[in-house]
């Protein structure tokens, strides 16, 4: 779930509570920030300490907030961390966060690039554009995440803005068929359909795909008959009742 972290720790600072603010990441990484009478002395995280650990869950979305009262001495204090700009970096973080839960609900989410509205699309600068280029329709939010390697909130502020211009859309989750059973689908089908009308057979395909909306890399199985009905309507009656007859044999034995 997305959250932001200024709700939280703000009144923990103007209250002076002393005790351990735990922040639990989605990437499984865990920080600490140890507070003592309202300022932040020391933060950790699994792998990071000081103003390096601050730079990094500042930008975490996906998280989920415990605050553990009572003074603590499992940590030595960093003059170099300023309280006073965290919670200014956080107040300018609490809108991204705002506008990220407006158009996404969690990092499953599976975006989709328009590319001719994306090369015709204004104010949207090189950052956000590098990002467009992973949008693909089938990697998660999370595994571009993963892949790229920029903070989690600078990349779905990306895709946000992205969304707002419609330059991308967001695909409805759908499980699609394993790899290995889609791929001797389409070849079986692509054989069938040449054998039936030749050489055209795979623009019939392409334009069946075209018609409901979706691409090879992603098919599931409900989009198997859909696809067979759209050739067949392109075909003669005897060939789109053999193609049918085909593929109502072929389909039972798909797994």
């Amino acid at each position: 779930m997305y959250k932001s972290l200024l709700p939280e720790l703000k009144p923990l600072i103007f209250e002076g509570k002393s005790g351990v603010l735990h922040i639990k990441h989605q990437n499984k990484d865990h920080a600490r920030l140890y507070l003592k009478e309202g300022l932040i002395e020391q933060v950790e995280t699994n792998n990071l300490q000081g103003t390096k650990a601050v730079d990094t869950c500042l930008k975490w979305v996906s998280i989920e907030i415990h605050f553990e009262e009572g003074e603590t001495s499992d940590y030595f204090p960093d003059d170099k961390i300023d309280t006073n700009a965290i919670l200014s970096y956080l107040e300018k973080a609490h809108h991204n966060v705002r506008v990220i839960k407006q158009y996404l609900k969690n990092n499953d989410a599976i975006l989709q690039i328009d590319t001719g509205k994306l090369s015709s699309a204004k104010g949207l600068n090189q950052d956000v554009l590098k990002t467009a280029i992973f949008l693909n329709g089938q990697s998660s939010l999370q595994e571009i995440i993963d892949q790229i390697g920029q903070p989690e909130r600078t990349i779905l502020i990306h895709a946000c803005r992205l969304l707002n211009s419609k330059c991308a859309k967001i695909i409805p989750n759908k499980t699609t068929l394993d790899k290995e059973v889609r791929i001797e689908f389409l070849r079986s089908l692509n054989d069938k359909v040449m054998e039936l009308v030749g050489p055209v057979g795979p623009i019939l395909i392409d334009d069946a795909m075209a018609a409901i909306n979706t691409e090879p890399y992603s098919l599931t199985r409900e989009e198997l008959p859909l696809i067979i009905a759209e050739i067949a309507g392109n075909m003669d009656i005897s060939e789109g009742d053999e193609l049918t007859i085909w593929s109502s044999y072929y389909l039972e034995e798909t797994p």
